[in-house]
């Protein structure tokens, strides 16, 4: 790039432009992810050290002028801009208060007339501080929104909700009536103000409330309770409500939602015994499904499916134990991998039509009036 004519740093950037579109560009990133906060340090330092400190105190005023001017025309273009492209009040202010400062392309951009003289040094010095410094300021332009012209101009917040008054008592405890909470009903406590709203349309008993809270889970009747089912989508919130819920209801018999293998792990690791992944039984129903497309019995896949989730339990807990040791846990991952699938090869080879005689004989079809089984079922 220098031999072109082109500065190191711009050849640079059009380097990491084209290799970021390559095919290799994941690998790249990979390869850059340890190296990432080192970089943008040594470029924030780099900025600091472009700074001319004595310029800046021997006329500051020009210099606050300068960077009041700059921020203010772009923040006003940007402001337009949002309002062109209909971003919300709220969305146009974030957008616009973030990008008012100066861009560290003017640092390379700058290079270029002064070395060719089009521009006089000293101007260009004044303009690097004016540059670096609203860059230093942007996260007093972020506070200043945050603090001042939102809650002034911005969309005004709902004021909380109070808890319901929970009315009634039974066995059974939800947290949660989420897209997994609602395959169980009891006494059902819910977060989200609209689902509440929309739930209740539809008939449903649900209360509003944050279940986190010991006070309103004992007012929902936690005290005399026998089950405590955590169907919530927020994994830090579900293990919140394990600690509550055995500080003050010892006695309570916890079911969790985990959603997935790490979030499993965790709550294991807290003495939990119930727990239940999110998408596990859809992917068992799913791998019943193909085997039985691909021509095995009722009995072969079902059994296939059982044999999988009880392997898979047994290695959760096995696994939650070590996972913190990675040679031995891929050891110990493998080894379950390897048992596992000799097993169910074993079951699959095995015929055992006469096992199968209760779950989709023509004969057990008929009796209920029901065609042989199609794709589409």
């Amino acid at each position: 790039m220098s031999n072109v004519g082109v500065s190191p740093a711009l050849g640079t950037f059009v380097a990491g432009v084209a290799l970021a579109r390559s095919e290799y560009r994941h690998e790249l990133e990979s390869d850059i992810e340890p190296f990432k906060g080192l970089l943008l340090g040594l470029f924030f330092v780099s900025v600091g050290a472009a700074i001319d400190f004595g310029l800046v105190a021997s006329r500051p005023t020009d210099i606050l002028g300068l960077m009041v001017a700059h921020v203010t025309g772009k923040l006003v273009v940007l402001l337009a801009l949002g309002r062109i492209f209909k971003l919300s009040l709220d969305q146009n202010l974030l957008f616009s208060f973030s990008l008012a400062q100066g861009g560290e392309f003017a640092f390379v951009l700058l290079s270029f007339p002064v070395r060719y003289g089009v521009v006089a040094e000293p101007l260009a010095a004044t303009t690097i501080a004016v540059v670096a410094l609203t860059m230093a300021a942007t996260p007093l332009l972020m506070l200043v929104n945050e603090r001042y012209v939102l809650p002034r101009v911005g969309t005004r917040q709902k004021p909380e909700r109070p808890a319901d008054e929970v009315s009634e008592r039974n066995p059974v405890i939800v947290a949660g009536f989420g897209s997994f909470g609602s395959v169980v009903g009891t006494t059902v406590l819910e977060m989200d103000s609209d689902r509440v709203d929309l739930l209740r349309k539809l008939g449903l008993r649900v209360f509003y409330g944050d279940a986190t809270r010991h006070d309103l889970l004992r007012a929902a009747g936690a005290a005399e309770a026998t089950l405590l089912i955590l169907a919530l989508d927020d994994p830090i919130k579900v293990r919140e409500m394990v600690d509550t819920a055995r500080t003050h209801f010892p006695k309570l018999t916890i079911l969790a939602r985990a959603s997935g293998r790490q979030d499993a792990y965790e709550l294991i690791d807290s003495g939990l015994v119930n727990v239940f992944r999110d998408t596990l039984e859809s992917s068992l129903q799913m791998g019943v499904r193909a085997l039985r497309l691909l021509g095995f019995r009722a009995y072969q896949a079902q059994r296939a499916a059982l044999t999988f989730r009880h392997h898979d339990e047994l290695a959760l807990r096995e696994l939650a134990m070590m996972r913190h040791d990675q040679p031995r846990y891929l050891d110990t991952a493998r080894r379950r991998i390897e048992d596992l699938e000799q097993m169910m090869l074993g079951d699959l080879a095995d015929k055992g039509d006469h096992r199968d005689a209760d779950w989709d004989t023509n004969s057990l079809r008929d009796e209920f009036g029901r065609a042989p089984l199609t794709d589409g079922e």
